[in-house]
């Protein structure tokens, strides 16, 4: 028997026994990239680039977990919240020129 036949099974078990071990590190490695992004959203101040590629690298390594979900939505209201800042909570009305009021006022006093 040629040592092709033999040995054909055992190394395409070793490539299956690979790939899974490398599969499961990259899994391991998404899950704690989305752990760090839930954690980057819960400061203060976060960095919500480096959540949305944390985010990216979980979704690219197929995890579909509750956690994924939570970081989306927390990523979402955090994407909000800051939005919400930048926009002034009241805003002024805007002035009329001096010669408009004037003939305003003018009007009213009569």
């Amino acid at each position: 028997m040629p040592v092709d036949v033999l040995a054909r099974p055992v190394i395409d078990a070793l490539i299956r026994a690979f790939d899974r071990a490398r599969e499961a590190r990259l899994k391991r490695s998404a899950c704690l990239a989305l752990s760090q992004a839930i954690a980057e959203l819960i400061r203060i101040r976060p960095d919500i680039g480096e959540a949305e590629a944390k985010i990216a690298v979980a979704k690219a390594a197929g995890i579909i977990d509750r956690d994924l979900f939570i970081a989306e939505r927390m990523l979402r209201k955090v994407k909000k919240a800051v939005k919400r800042e930048a926009v002034p909570a009241e805003r002024k009305p805007r002035k009329r020129p001096a010669a408009r009021r004037r003939a305003v006022r003018s009007r009213k006093v009569k």
